[in-house]
């Protein structure tokens, strides 16, 4: 009897810890802007940082904090772009000023204790590492220990007007952007970790990292509007996690109304159309599985959106197939996910991807395409298998002409998937894509950008199918619309998988109808479908 209260205490201590940790797995307003002003400052970059600072001050930063963190990163980035980030902050406080904003100072450093620094700082290198520091570095070069101790975390982090998980976050942040420095990134990961940061933090960072390194803003991490309506029954949680090439990835996962985090439930990933973002149709289907039952998760794809991954806009459909089974992953770990029970809807191009990653993750344990395209195909072929051999060349060589102009320094060329203006002589496929990707109703996003044109290469020695027959005995589900361009993909894929498969045609639709028109979208056949191979 004893032994049994003890399991079901410890049960309970294990569900109110996971419960906390899943609170506290994203980063506040407040250390996001930490992070950005950060990246900026070791960057050099003087236009961002403006704009991170005013960010960090309108959502509690005080003038001393930021003093301080500014102060604290010349060790990490050398004096130079400390003091210019300092004069930045100058500049934006009297900016500030003159628009009547009177930014609270906040409290200063007490005085540090008349004792030996150096042994000042071994205490709080100590304490904020969790043990003596270690290292041939320092056997090497004593004296950099030396400084390291008397001044670094004697004179720096003994200042006690910025607390230490604010410190190293900071830290982490600066060199999350800065090359060369890996060994010293890690080593500064598993202090932030000794001071309470959580690995979905961590790797909120270095997503904001790639992001920064990318040109893009940081502080873009701020919730952009969805193009589909927002059910507000619906709780959904963005989430960081890696796939095996080190990049993060940034997803949306929908919650089940209701949700009992003690209890595990069946999951579905949903993956975008090709080139396309979280907040458009993956979104829209996360969400309505969400409302039947699931716990849903739509991903932005590996070099685009929100997800990391440089050069950007770059389409490895390795990378594209290996983003499923990290989402595999991350969802399998959660307490409150079956993971024995986790399917995959892929939209339009990522059917494609998702039929790879099914044919070799055999933890997909169901998968229903919509719309789906064979990327490889459609690019080595041309959309109903039209184009020649010679286009075909002709298409090797412009890629190839223009690896050498950007190996020469040419600005990379982004291939839309929908130009900004129709052409008076665009197709009906042209015209329909268009007429969801361009229209601010329906699936506008400013997160969806293009394609690398040169990744057309990499994309004609792409066949989804190769290993479609190791699906079974898992069930698919191929779902196309009667008059869609695309439906000869989603039969041929039929024609060539194992039983358990269906392919479900949906009456009166076309390609991009089944991307966001819900009367048209056949949910029930899709919870029927998840419904009977997952729960």
């Amino acid at each position: 009897m004893n032994k049994l209260f003890t399991i079901i205490v410890c049960l309970t201590l294990c569900i109110i810890t996971t419960q906390a940790q899943n609170e506290s797995k994203m980063l506040s307003k407040k250390q996001q802007q930490v992070a950005a002003i950060s990246m900026y400052t070791s960057q050099g970059d003087q236009e961002n940082l403006k704009a991170a600072l005013s960010a960090g001050l309108d959502v509690g930063l005080t003038v001393n904090e930021t003093k301080e963190i500014l102060v604290q990163l010349y060790a990490y980035c050398g004096f130079p772009r400390s003091m210019s980030a300092l004069g930045t902050l100058m500049t934006v406080l009297e900016e500030r000023k003159g628009k009547g904003i009177n930014d609270e100072e906040g409290k200063l450093p007490s005085p540090l204790p008349e004792q030996n620094s150096v042994e000042f700082g071994a205490t709080n290198q100590r304490k904020l590492f969790g043990r003596d520091a270690q290292g041939a570095v320092l056997k090497f070069a004593p004296a950099i220990d030396e400084y390291l101790k008397a001044h670094l975390f004697g004179d720096i982090f003994g200042r006690d007007n910025l607390d230490w998980q604010t410190r190293e976050l900071a830290t982490v942040a600066a060199l999350a952007v800065r090359h060369g420095v890996d060994n010293e990134l890690r080593t500064h990961i598993g202090h932030t970790k000794t001071n309470g940061l959580t690995d979905g933090q961590i790797n909120e960072i270095l997503a904001m990292a790639q992001r920064c390194e990318s040109g893009m803003i940081p502080t873009e991490a701020q919730e952009l509007p969805k193009t589909f309506k927002a059910d507000p029954a619906i709780k959904v949680e963005k989430v960081y996690y890696k796939n095996r090439y080190d990049i993060t990835l940034v997803a949306d996962m929908y919650l089940p109304v209701g949700m009992d985090s003690t209890k595990q439930y069946a999951a579905i990933i949903v993956g975008n159309p090709f080139g396309a973002v979280k907040e458009q149709c993956a979104g829209l289907y996360a969400q309505e599985m969400a409302r039947r039952g699931f716990v849903a998760l739509a991903f932005d794809a590996s070099y685009q959106g929100e997800s990391g991954g440089t050069p950007r806009h770059t389409v490895s459909p390795d990378a594209l197939v290996e983003d499923f089974s990290a989402s595999v992953d991350y969802l399998g770990i959660q307490p409150f996910i079956d993971r024995d029970h986790i399917g995959v809807i892929g939209i339009c191009g990522s059917g494609g991807f998702s039929v790879c990653a099914a044919s070799l993750d055999p933890r997909i344990k169901a998968l229903a395409t919509v719309s789906m395209y064979d990327m490889g195909r459609t690019t080595r072929n041309g959309l109903g298998d039209s184009m020649t051999d010679e286009q075909q060349r002709k298409l090797l060589d412009a890629v190839a002409q223009q690896r050498w102009k950007e190996a020469e320094g040419a600005e990379p060329l982004i291939r839309f998937g929908t130009p900004e203006k129709l052409p008076e002589n665009a197709s009906p496929v042209q015209k329909e894509f268009f007429g969801y990707y361009r229209n601010k109703k329906r699936g506008y996003h400013p997160r969806y950008l293009g394609t690398r044109y040169t990744s057309q290469a990499a994309l004609m020695n792409f066949y989804p199918f190769a290993m479609i027959k190791e699906i079974s005995p898992r069930p698919v589900l191929f779902i196309a619309g009667e008059n869609a361009h695309s439906r000869y993909f989603s039969e041929d894929a039929y024609k060539q998988a194992n039983e358990p498969k269906e392919l479900y045609i949906v009456s009166d639709a076309n390609h991009v109808d089944l991307y966001d028109q819900t009367n048209k979208i056949p949910f029930d056949k899709l919870t029927d479908f998840f419904n009977t191979n997952l729960k």
